[in-house]
């Protein structure tokens, strides 16, 4: 047992390790000119020289030419009368039969009462591997996010200045008060790779400390 645990310790260590290496190669040659993508570059400028993007503004940068391929999918869902309108941001992974899977890496959730609201917001590979998200949302208080996932598992989402470290869930749910002030929870639950989206949700609905908060938040 102890062979084992020393064993799995060092294949982690060694794994995180050429996470780290790889990293910092890439961050360096995203320093030379000479490996930069730039017909990707001069797209980049073309696209988003009159695109307004909120909260941050996005300008194209060049980068090292790399395969990275994210999503955004918005999705709605109701517990009794209660809506809630998500988003959900992640990596499109090439499966071993050439189809493409989606690998969920942050997901927000906001609770609407009982309104139906599409949520929306901006993802970018351009960071890559660093998955970057962006959005405003208008509810009866305005909500502006910002967030990056790493891939060591690490990363933040920040929402309205409240910080959520991703190492301890992945799925943040805000719930807005009148008074400007929100609640908020935040899950280890997640859709695993290739997983169907609706059984990410049926769990959802019937998460224990999700009901918990609405009693709260409907007092």
């Amino acid at each position: 047992m102890l062979l084992t645990i020393v064993l799995f310790s060092t294949i982690s260590i060694c794994s995180g390790q050429n996470i780290v290496d790889s990293l910092k190669t890439k961050a360096k040659n995203n320093q030379i000119p000479e490996k930069w993508d730039r017909k990707l570059f001069e797209y980049d400028k073309e696209k988003l020289k009159d695109k307004k993007s909120e909260p941050l503004n996005h300008s194209a940068f060049p980068v090292e030419k790399y395969d990275y391929s994210v999503f955004n999918s918005p999705f709605n869902f109701k517990i009794a009368n209660s809506h809630f309108s998500g988003i959900s941001f992640g990596e499109n992974k090439r499966g071993k039969d050439g189809k493409y899977v989606f690998k969920h890496e942050i997901t927000l959730i906001f609770y609407t009462e009982n309104n139906d609201y599409q949520l929306n917001g901006d993802v970018d590979s351009r960071n890559a591997p660093y998955l970057t998200v962006q959005g405003q949302v208008n509810l009866n208080n305005p909500y502006e996010y910002i967030g990056i996932k790493s891939p060591e598992n690490a990363g933040f989402l920040i929402v309205n200045l409240k910080s959520f470290d991703l190492r301890f869930g992945q799925t943040i749910f805000i719930f807005p008060n009148k008074d400007n002030s929100f609640y908020y929870l935040q899950l280890n639950e997640k859709p695993s790779i290739g997983q169907k989206f609706k059984d990410f949700v049926s769990k959802l609905n019937t998460n224990t400390r999700v009901q918990e908060m609405l009693k709260l938040v409907e007092e």
